[in-house]
């Protein structure tokens, strides 16, 4: 009898082993089939035409299930250092890919795929043209800037409105966005001026800035630290196939050339 117990008692825990065996398989299976990208919120309307282009160069991606969260590179960061089920991270500067680097939080150092431009958008009653010296104007009231502790533009945008030695008549007007597209919404809705990217010029928000008869300049780069908008991207899982090629693929000419033509710096 307690043989027959101690066989029944083996035969379940084997069938239990082999149940978890196949659930771990089966999850396998589940993320080798996604590529989860965690993209910085200036790549909001250009990212979807890289993914584009990468499903149509790779046909082994063809089948794949891309999805993309966008989001401050900062907020990002803190996510994949909660464990967020990222493959791969594309950020807005390098400081951020460096420090989960450091911390041993990646697979390799940050690559640099390519260099954000900030610009100043506004009204058209603005007298933008002069530059930021037309923001200290009592007509401009509310001026968009991306929180620069999360968005490296921020930082850039503070960086240009202190270089111009505008910065203290000017902070009591600025509203913050927790990331340049928060920021590009304000700008549409209700700031009479604002710093984003460059690349949101295209597109469909090139689009929105037009039909709101927005204007824009642009800032040489000793305005600001261009170094500060060196995008950099970092893999964080080897093993998904599809993140490796992705990887490679936005180190390749047919990423740098949809970059540059929506409004990126290669070097």
């Amino acid at each position: 009898m307690e043989k027959k117990n101690g066989f029944m008692l083996f035969t379940l825990l084997l069938a239990f082993v082999l149940m978890l065996s196949c659930a771990g398989e089966e999850r396998k299976k589940v993320k080798q089939d996604v590529l989860h990208i965690a993209a910085a919120a200036n790549l909001s309307y250009v990212i979807p035409e890289l993914v584009d282009v990468f499903e149509r160069e790779y046909g082994e991606g063809a089948g794949m299930d891309i999805r993309v969260t966008k989001a401050s590179s900062g907020s990002l960061t803190a996510q994949i250092r909660n464990s967020a089920p990222f493959d791969l991270f594309l950020a807005a500067d390098t400081g951020y890919p460096r420090a989960l680097y450091r911390d041993s939080l990646t697979v390799g150092e940050p690559v640099v795929y390519a260099a954000g431009i900030p610009v100043m958008v506004y009204r058209p009653e603005v007298e933008g043209d002069v530059g930021v010296a037309c923001l200290t104007d009592p007509s401009v009231e509310k001026i968009a800037v991306a929180q620069p502790d999360l968005a490296p533009y921020g930082k850039a945008a503070i960086e240009i409105l202190s270089g111009s030695g505008v910065l203290q008549q000017v902070e009591g007007k600025l509203v913050y966005g927790i990331s340049i597209t928060q920021t590009f919404q304000h700008v549409i809705t209700a700031a009479d001026a604002g710093f984003i990217a460059a690349s949101l010029l295209h597109g469909e928000g090139g689009r929105e800035l037009k039909k709101a008869g927005m204007e824009w300049i642009e800032f040489p780069l000793d305005a600001y630290d261009p170094e500060g908008l060196q995008q950099a991207m970092v893999l964080l899982d080897p093993s998904n196939a599809t993140a490796v090629a992705f990887f490679k693929f936005m180190q390749g000419e047919k990423a740098e050339e949809i970059l540059k033509k929506n409004g990126y710096r290669i070097e």
